[in-house]
């Protein structure tokens, strides 16, 4: 994840000379745009880590509740005797009053380690699903470790994020296009079509829909999108987007939202163009979430924080900015937004609260 960020602020500087203008933040195009929603919000951040034990970062967020968030990555500090600890509390959980670092500790194939966590997704405080090459299961205090590589057999299997209705119905994505269910305790390797590491991985139930975006942030700046129905996978139409992205959201059949350098939306995914809306912002984003068609938000790149509101898009940079680090993540609930990521060393957390 580490080298996922230094890319991204490398791209960004590329891009913000030769793809962007400088602008201020412009509404997508729409002839009946919805009810507005509330640009008011404070922010607070805090800081992990400590400089002489280790690069740490955060990449990935869940929110259950406004008294229970879960930030994972590597948080790396000093030990009991003052040297450097190596080896990272891989959680920050908040639980209304303060937040405390936690140290995730698995059985793998009879040890038990303790390590860096890249993607997390919640449906309670007792049911979590954390992805740190296998998935890995837990009721926020005890975690099952599943082996995926020996269970499917396949030594190249590595996973970084999750989506799934419930934890009998889960989607699991990673790096060199790896996609694996799990469906009631049956796992499966799914053929996602492409060998570029898949970043993230979003889904309705209602109607069901699955998207997975999929990049190459290096030399190429190769990006694909696929959509998983079931235990299937297909490539979907990425034009005209001619760089990598990296994170995707959608209300199905109303709305679809795909991010990195550049933001770029359709109403139906059936439309044959995605449209650009790089006017947005000049910063790479990493990640999109929001409540509702009129409630959206973005992470990016030195800590660029965005949010359309059903009728224009507000940059909140002047509050959030990193001096030198991106907020790699992004998680709403209601009235409250959390992005992680990391700056200067150490790992980052904003709280923005409306």
């Amino acid at each position: 994840m580490k080298k996922f960020y230094i890319v991204i602020l490398l791209a960004t500087v590329v891009i913000t000379f030769t793809q962007f203008n400088c602008k201020s933040p412009t509404a997508p195009k729409g002839s009946n745009p919805p009810d507005t929603t509330s640009n008011n919000f404070t922010f607070q951040s805090f800081t992990f880590g400590a400089s002489n034990a280790g690069s740490s970062h955060l990449s990935d967020v869940a929110i259950v509740s406004d008294t229970d968030i879960w930030c994972v990555g590597a948080v790396y500090l000093d030990s009991a005797d003052g040297a450097p600890d190596p080896f990272p509390y891989s959680a920050v959980h908040w639980d209304g009053k303060s937040w405390e670092l936690k140290k995730i500790i698995v059985s793998f194939r009879g040890n038990q380690i303790v390590t860096p966590i890249d993607g997390i997704y919640a449906f309670s405080s007792s049911d979590i699903w954390l992805m740190a090459t296998d998935p890995i299961h837990g009721d926020g205090t005890n975690w099952t470790d599943y082996d995926i590589r020996t269970i499917i057999g396949n030594n190249e299997i590595t996973i970084s994020k999750g989506w799934g209705t419930n934890s009998n119905s889960m989607y699991f994505v990673g790096r060199s296009g790896n996609v694996v269910s799990y469906t009631n305790g049956v796992w499966q390797k799914i053929e996602s079509g492409t060998t570029l590491d898949i970043t993230d991985i979003w889904g309705s139930d209602n109607p069901s829909q699955i998207l997975a975006v999929a990049n190459d942030l290096g030399a190429n700046f190769l990006t694909s999108i696929i959509e998983i129905t079931g235990n299937n996978a297909k490539l979907i139409s990425t034009y005209p987007i001619n760089y990598p992205m990296s994170s995707v959201w959608f209300i199905p059949n109303q709305h679809y939202y795909a991010g990195g350098n550049g933001l770029y939306e359709k109403h139906l995914l059936t439309d044959s163009l995605w449209n650009n809306k790089n006017d947005i912002s000049k910063y790479y984003t990493t990640s999109i979430r929001g409540n509702s068609l009129n409630d959206v938000f973005t992470s990016g790149s030195y800590g660029e924080i965005l949010h359309w509101n059903g009728v224009r898009w507000k940059s909140f940079m002047n509050e959030t900015a990193l001096s030198s680090g991106a907020y790699g993540a992004i998680a709403v609930k209601g009235n409250l937004v959390v992005a992680v990521g990391l700056d200067s060393g150490k790992a980052v957390i904003l709280v923005g609260k409306r």
